[in-house]
């Protein structure tokens, strides 16, 4: 039969009509521009018909389209994290990390983009829209799947309300986890670390955070054991350690441990050969019974790889210190004691003939004095670049000043709450708005007002906070950044100097607004240096552009913003 056949549903007189003239396609507009498309070459080609491949049959003139190939991307981290973000911070963090996976090669087409396409959009969702994306479609549900089990990161944020079987399922799916960060608003106890142990064999990396509405209820008993049957873990941190009790700690890959909160503890044994940084941080009350004349001598005997320490607690004495510095630690770099009121000058004599190569060395709240600081400045000139003397009350302006001299690779100092004002009967408060115990100046040579005057080539940060006794201050730092002045009442605007032209960010909470209004003065109105731009010309023959220099005798020209550039100093005053 010539023509076309009618459609079951054509009616018989449209069909008799159609079988006489013919099916004739009329032209119609392109769909990426609007134009007739007939003799149409759209200049808005689809980014897919760069990946086709065209074959020509050998005995026909159809056209073969072949399938795009999927590339994976290069090496890199895989990070999964259930904290909310923005859109804006997970692309930034996919710009940062790139996401590595297998052969893509065998994802399924879903609609008219390949599998590897859609690996890269489903990528860069976070968790929860992965577990919303899987319930689409079956090529959804295979995409997602792999990606859970090509994770190496995932960060995961625990509401109130979780159920335990919907964490557990959780790490079921990523099998090839390293790191994994956990933040509870509930209280946790010991069966969280058997989920983590039986879901992910290979972690190396394990952070807990708590909130202030959660409890960690995880004993030392579990937590040693967790510990000495993790082979590779080597990174554990824990906050809320309150119910620890006591622990013994076996592990030959363990290279860093933070415990905070702890309370009470028993007994604290580190049989860790390779672990290189601990912090321990005690809660601040009174009733705590912690050895911790033991527990530095043991940490000083079984650890002899420690590069960084840092304890924080009230119990600090002079022989804890005295423990710490008899073990033949060479390698200790960074050593943080605070908090500890009974440590005295003797202690820093045991400090600086035991460890001479310290870069960061933090006594804050101790009651160290001048005579201390001199013996930090003759031991350790050539190393030590943060100095960390907040809460500090026996040490005066001469002091610091004094290390400011000897120092000349100091980058780093705090001494916040050294420089006091003994007729203030303010409770002091660290830079964080936590409230310390007061105290006392126990030194009598103490004066009510004190001038301070630095002069450093390579200092970037320098804290002044809660120096209510700190009448007159001169500094001529070239690198200084970040400059804290909270809570100086007492500084003097007639008698502040700040030379700093690298100045960024300059606070000054709870200052007088004299004060203020001076501060914004001296940093916002001033320049820097200006720039020179040498003017320019081309040879005869236009080939070169090359500088050509004033002479000494011939005058500048008449339009000097052309040749100089004034650059205006640019700090934040924080109030």
């Amino acid at each position: 039969m010539q023509g076309n056949q009618p459609h079951p549903t054509t009616p018989l007189s449209d069909a008799v009509s159609l079988m006489k003239r013919g099916k004739k396609r009329g032209s119609y507009n392109c769909g990426r521009c609007g134009l007739p498309k007939k003799g149409h070459n759209c200049p808005f080609t689809n980014p897919l018909d760069d990946n086709e491949v065209s074959t020509q049959a050998a005995d026909d003139d159809s056209a073969v389209v072949g399938m795009p190939c999927a590339t994976p991307p290069p090496r890199g981290r895989r990070v999964l994290s259930f904290d909310d973000v923005s859109v804006a911070d997970s692309m930034e963090d996919f710009e940062e990390e790139r996401l590595d996976h297998e052969d893509l090669s065998d994802l399924e087409i879903i609609g008219k983009l390949p599998g590897s396409c859609w690996w890269e959009i489903l990528r860069r969702l976070p968790p929860v829209g992965l577990l919303a994306a899987a319930a689409v479609c079956t090529g959804f549900r295979e995409t997602t799947r792999r990606l859970w089990r090509a994770a190496e990161e995932l960060s995961l944020r625990v509401p109130a309300n979780a159920q335990t079987g919907f964490f557990r399922s959780i790490l079921q799916k990523c099998s090839g986890l390293q790191k994994l960060t956990l933040r509870f608003e509930s209280d946790f106890d010991a069966s969280i670390l058997a989920y983590i142990a039986f879901s992910c064999p290979d972690l190396q990396s394990l952070e807990i955070f708590t909130s202030e509405s959660s409890v960690n209820r995880i004993s030392g008993d579990d937590l040693s054991r967790f510990i000495a049957e993790r082979r590779c873990l080597t990174n554990l941190k824990m906050e809320g350690c309150y119910n620890l009790g006591g622990f013994v700690f076996t592990s030959s890959s363990l290279s860093t441990l933070w415990l905070s909160d702890l309370h009470s503890l028993s007994k604290m044994v580190f049989n860790c050969p390779n672990l290189k940084e601990i912090s321990l941080n005690f809660s601040r009350q009174e009733n705590d019974s912690t050895d911790l004349i033991t527990a530095m001598d043991s940490l000083g005997r079984t650890c002899p790889k420690l590069q960084n320490i840092h304890v924080a607690s009230i119990k600090l004495s002079h022989e804890a210190v005295l423990a710490l510095s008899a073990s033949n630690l060479r390698y200790l770099r960074m050593l943080s004691l605070v908090l500890g009121t009974e440590i005295t000058d003797a202690s820093v004599a045991a400090i600086t003939s035991s460890f001479s190569k310290l870069d960061l060395l933090d006594l804050s709240g101790s009651s160290i004095s001048d005579s201390g600081i001199g013996m930090i400045c003759n031991v350790l000139p050539d190393t030590l670049s943060k100095l960390l003397l907040a809460l500090c009350p026996n040490i005066t302006s001469s002091g610091i000043q004094f290390a400011s001299a000897q120092l000349p690779r100091l980058e780093v100092m705090d001494c916040g709450m050294t420089i006091c004002d003994p007729n203030s009967d303010d409770t002091s408060n660290d830079e964080d708005g936590n409230i310390d115990f007061h105290r006392t100046p126990n030194s009598k040579s103490h004066h009510v007002y004190q001038k301070l005057i630095i002069k450093h080539s390579r200092l970037k940060k320098l804290s002044l906070w809660g120096c209510s006794g700190l009448d007159a201050l001169h500094l001529n730092c070239s690198h200084l950044n970040d400059l804290n002045l909270n809570s100086c009442k007492n500084l003097s605007p007639g008698r502040l100097i700040l030379n700093c032209p690298n100045l960024q960010d300059l606070h000054a909470l709870d200052c007088e607004d004299k004060l203020i209004e001076t501060i914004e003065t001296q940093v916002g109105s001033s320049f820097s240096l200006s720039e020179y731009i040498v003017p320019s010309k081309r040879f005869p023959d236009g080939s070169k552009r090359v500088r050509v220099p004033f002479s000494v005798g011939s005058p500048l020209p008449d339009d000097e913003r052309k040749c100089t550039r004034m650059v205006k100093r640019q700090c934040r005053v924080i109030v």
